[in-house]
């Protein structure tokens, strides 16, 4: 089976911005200091606190995708796996996890995989959103540099024209769908009539947003998923010695979101260190604590939703093997 030359592309460009994160987040700083700061580390409670803000950021996720699958969705508990399997995918091959999980859905329960996906661009909407809000409470308590203000308006932007695109489907669903079926023109009739049904499928995945009581709530479930981080990430903080609070936290949690809009590195190696260092050094933190607690973050939530995620993952595929034969 051969991989598409953009895949490898991304593959490259992914471990080349890594590299360069790494660098920049080094230098100036003796790598034996971030190891010698993770060997004196507090891994008791502190480290504790980062493994329940998984729990509580992959249930929050979960439960917010229920929402946005509308009435047809499962429980909570049976979106778990996808879930954790997409997020495994993610951070080995980035944005590779959001088609895993309209796979397992459309396999097991019968949904249209452009639903799904049109549901996950919602999905990225309230995300955006809800870490906006977030930081705009941050910022009024903790000063931040200019660096850290410019991500949080690129954020804005990216935001803006995702909640665009998702406000045209809902208001003006004719005119997009007169579009798609103009462009399927050339296609042969068969493919062109699966591809307007691919269409009102993703439409029809829009359709619980179009509820007020269900956008609060899928809201308020991104609030709590981006809290949970942010738990995660002062838990991390305090493993490597630092109190860093929780305005510095979320502040953190804005710069791991601006840096995953990026290519990545498997593990989004260097992207969180230059999260972490980009927002805590300017706030006090020392460079090799403020390189330590990414350290922490990385093994302590992403290292285990990979292991849970690829697990659940190869489970699946087990089981599709037993149903064939």
């Amino acid at each position: 089976m051969r991989v598409p030359w953009s895949r490898l592309l991304g593959v490259a460009a992914g471990l080349g911005v890594g590299a360069v994160f790494l660098v920049l987040s080094f230098h100036g700083t003796p790598v034996q200091a971030v190891l010698d700061t993770l060997a004196a580390g507090n891994w008791h409670e502190p480290a504790l606190e980062v493994l329940l803000g998984t729990v509580a950021f992959v249930w929050a996720k979960a439960a917010r995708w229920r929402l946005l699958l509308g009435p047809a969705a499962p429980q909570t508990i049976a979106l778990l796996r996808p879930v954790t399997s997409g997020l495994a995918l993610n951070a080995l091959v980035p944005h590779s996890g959001e088609f895993v999980r309209a796979f397992a859905l459309q396999r097991r329960h019968g949904f249209a995989a452009s639903a799904v996906l049109s549901s996950i661009v919602a999905e990225r909407v309230f995300d955006l959103f809800g870490v906006l809000v977030l930081a705009a409470g941050a910022l009024t308590v903790v000063p931040v540099a200019p660096a850290l203000l410019a991500a949080v308006r690129l954020l804005a932007m990216v935001a803006a024209v995702l909640a665009a695109c998702v406000i045209a489907a809902l208001a003006v669903p004719g005119p997009m769908r007169r579009l798609a079926a103009l462009l399927s023109r050339p296609l042969p009739e068969r493919l062109a009539a699966r591809l307007l049904a691919e269409v009102d499928a993703a439409f029809l995945g829009l359709a619980p947003v179009r509820s007020l009581r269900t956008s609060l709530a899928v809201f308020a479930w991104s609030l709590v998923q981006w809290l949970a981080v942010a738990a995660c990430t002062a838990g991390s903080a305090a493993v490597a010695g630092e109190a860093i609070g929780a305005g510095p936290a979320i502040l953190v949690v804005v710069g791991i979101v601006v840096a995953f809009l990026l290519p990545n590195a498997p593990g989004y190696a260097g992207s969180v260190q230059a999260a972490f260092r980009v927002t805590l050094v300017p706030l006090g933190v020392a460079p090799e604590a403020a390189l330590a607690a990414s350290f922490v973050y990385q093994l302590l939530m992403v290292l285990p939703l990979v292991v849970v995620g690829l697990a659940g993952l190869r489970g699946s595929l087990a089981k599709d093997l037993t149903d064939a034969s």
